[in-house]
């Protein structure tokens, strides 16, 4: 029997429990703001009552959270928000329908087959994608988070009713900047797809998802897992001998070339690997023929065959938690509903606002049950209707009820005509439509005042990318990828619409769709220097620093005096610590511009080239030139440190902090160095900051709190 819950839980109302498991309960529930306003329908999980207080589940549940949180693309699940209730932590993220892919294969299983070669590799490529997002992710201050999940494995890997793949638990992942959710030591995950490296004991790193990404895969070509035994330790010591048997000698069936792909992912060593999962993911869409990956539309029918919608226990149990759901009562209009409740709704619509409106087809039909029922003398069609008998007893007299019934069809022919004008009320113009998204003070306002521009033929291509433009600058990514589809439909020659298609795809981490608009951009305008800047941004996101300097290099060796390119070759030059050749690029560049930014960066190039007092003038010229520019006091506080001006240094910290509030470095950086100088009281202040302003990451910045060499 389904339990109701009538708690609130932070800002989420809690309808029904629909599922449990070890540690954790997840209940459907929906946000509710002061003003009474309903967000979608989210999930939220709760640790189980009487693991609250174990201080090792709490952190591995908070951990899922934090690290799951810095990965923002679509295989991943999304995490709203990470909140306590009293004591208790819980997380609200995506509803998702659906089953594991550790439950298709047994339920295919169950029915006498394996899962079809096409279905798995459709999971397991998006499941991969996904996972590499994790493996890019960056901080606030650009830093590579280094995730590593650990326990990629077909129990983590969700597979939605509509053909979705999502990554999921990442309770047990680690991440560089957050730390883990586990203690050290530990063999983390289950042992069946642990890499060599981990069953050693040794550091991990992405390399350990791309193992378990082959174990998958080879389970599917054989039947068999690639390391078997009797006992749990014999398993565990032919992982770490590493020599699997070849998939064709199961069957002679498999490709040769997925086979090779397939051992590739198993290497004992992890430098013998992919260099990262979408190295792998490229190499199998790459074999085609038998090994042609299964769309979307064949994977959500492969599910409803597995489990139908009417006969599934789960799905079942969703559908009785959203009848539950005390806001059901004001769910908005049949037709609506698909997308408001849509267990994959992206993070912009929580903004979409519950309505009891009604819709044209609502407000249509009512009144011709109305106008008909008139005309048929039926006066009882006219009281279900609602024209009717809301305040009439049975002795009315007959020419009340004329006057009524009369009154009724002037009101449905007033409703008639009301509802055609609004819902075919002309569009405004382009133009009209660019101004009010110009002048709208939200990016939801920009994005609705914009929805379907794209459509609309009166739009040049020009308006086109003035609506790009405006939806990037608000940060409307899904939007402006939706506008520049349609944008690149209308307008195929047109270098701006796969320009925008590249940028917007790239905030949205959708790689193999920048590229692709990237290699047309290219291709479209070959002299055209953006289209490389756009492939640096892309390499850069994805954490591919060596891939965004040799697209700059390219750039910079055909304009080496552009403002666009140069500076920014420097700097990363700087960041990948190439020093001699961003000395030689920012020289040149700053010799012949005041530029305060590269100035900078040079003055900390020749700071760790141990040019002390060089650097220490560079910095203080770019300050001269730009005191605002908080990265030089930074630099110039780890300078006056090295010089020995401890007093200065701290100045030099602090003022950096109050120009960038958002960057940790400066506040870390001071708190080492009053760590170093034995001023506690200063050291237990600055953590104190760190855990209010950087409430996620407070522990691991934290631990950088020890006195500088």
């Amino acid at each position: 029997m389904l339990e109701q819950n009538p708690n609130q839980v932070g800002r989420y109302r809690l309808s029904a429990r629909i599922a449990t498991g070890g540690m954790a309960e997840v209940y459907l529930g929906r946000r509710v703001e002061d003003d009474g306003s309903r967000g979608p329908a989210v999930a939220v999980k709760r640790l189980m009552p009487h693991l609250a207080s174990d201080r090792r589940v709490v952190q591995m549940f908070l951990n899922e959270a934090r690290i799951t949180a810095q990965v923002r693309h679509p295989n991943v699940v999304t995490i709203i928000e990470l909140g306590m209730e009293g004591n208790e932590p819980f997380i609200a993220m995506e509803l998702l329908e659906g089953r594991s892919f550790a439950e298709l294969r047994q339920e295919a299983a169950e029915h006498g087959h394996r899962v079809p070669l096409g279905i798995t590799l459709r999971v397991l490529v998006e499941a991969c994608r996904g996972l590499d997002a994790a493996h890019r992710a960056v901080d606030e201050a650009g830093r590579p988070l280094r995730i590593v999940h650990r326990d990629f494995t077909p129990d983590n890997i969700h597979v939605g009713v509509n053909g979705a793949v999502k990554v999921i638990d990442f309770g047990i992942a680690k991440a560089d900047a957050l730390g883990s959710g586990t203690e050290p030591g530990v063999l983390k995950g289950k042992f069946f797809y642990m890499s060599p490296e981990m069953i050693a004991g040794k550091p991990v790193d992405h390399r350990a998802d791309l193992f378990a990404a082959g174990v998958m895969l080879y389970e599917q070509l054989c039947g068999r897992r690639p390391f078997t035994g009797l006992t749990a330790d014999e398993v565990v010591g032919r992982i770490a001998e590493g020599r699997p048997r070849p998939p064709t000698a199961f069957d002679p069936s498999v490709p040769n070339a997925l086979e090779l792909v397939c051992l590739t992912a198993l290497a004992r060593e992890p430098g013998a690997r992919f260099d990262s999962l979408e190295s792998f993911i490229g190499a199998i869409e790459a074999i085609g023929g038998a090994a042609e990956i299964a769309t979307a539309e064949q994977l959500a029918a492969y599910v409803d065959s597995l489990f139908p919608p009417d006969r599934d226990v789960k799905r079942l149990a969703l559908r009785r938690a959203r009848l539950a759901d005390p806001s059901h009562g004001s769910t908005p209009p049949p037709q609506l509903r698909p997308v408001l409740d849509a267990p994959d709704a992206p993070a912009a619509w929580p903004s979409v606002k519950r309505t009891t409106n009604p819709d044209a087809a609502t407000v249509a039909g009512a009144t011709r049950q109305r106008l008909a029922g008139a005309a048929h003398g039926d006066v009882g069609a006219v009281d279900s209707a609602g024209a009717h008998g809301a305040g009439l007893g049975s002795g009315t007299t007959s020419r009340s009820r004329r006057g009524s019934l009369l009154a009724g069809v002037l009101a449905g022919g007033v409703l008639i005509a009301g509802a055609a004008w609004f819902f075919t009320r002309p569009t405004p113009p382009p133009a009209e439509r660019l101004a009010q998204a110009q002048g709208a003070a939200t990016p939801d306002a920009k994005a609705a005042a914009l929805a379907g521009l794209g459509s609309d033929e009166r739009a040049s291509a020009e308006d086109l990318r003035r609506a790009g433009a405006l939806l990037l600058e608000a940060g409307a990514h899904a939007p402006a990828l939706e506008l520049a589809e349609r944008f690149v439909a209308r307008f195929p020659q047109d270098l701006e619409g796969h320009l925008l298609a590249a940028r917007a795809a790239t905030e949205l981490r959708q790689g193999k769709r920048a590229e692709r608009a990237i290699e047309t951009a290219s291709t479209l305008a070959p002299k055209d220097l953006r289209p490389t800047l756009a492939l640096a941004e892309l390499r850069e996101r994805q954490g591919d620093l060596p891939g965004a300097i040799d697209a700059l290099a390219a750039a910079h060796k055909r304009t080496p005096r552009s403002a666009e390119v140069t500076p920014r070759y420097g700097l990363l030059l700087s960041q990948s610590g190439r020093l001699d050749e961003a000395a030689t690029v920012l020289s040149a560049w700053t010799r012949a511009n005041d530029d305060a930014a590269s100035l900078a960066e040079l003055g900390f190039v020749r700071f760790r080239q141990q040019r002390v007092d060089d650097a220490a003038t560079l910095l203080k010229r770019a300050l001269r030139k730009d005191a605002g520019l908080a990265v030089a006091h930074y630099y110039l506080g780890a300078v006056l440190f090295r010089q020995g001006d401890t007093a200065g240094a701290e100045r030099a910290y602090l003022e950096a902090d109050r120009l960038a509030p958002k960057d940790p470095r400066a506040l870390t950086s001071r708190c080492q160095l009053l760590a170093h100088t034995g001023n506690a009281a200063g050291v237990t202040e600055v953590k104190r900051a760190l855990a209010e302003r950087f409430p996620t990451r407070a522990e691991a910045l934290s631990a950088e709190c020890v006195p500088l060499k």
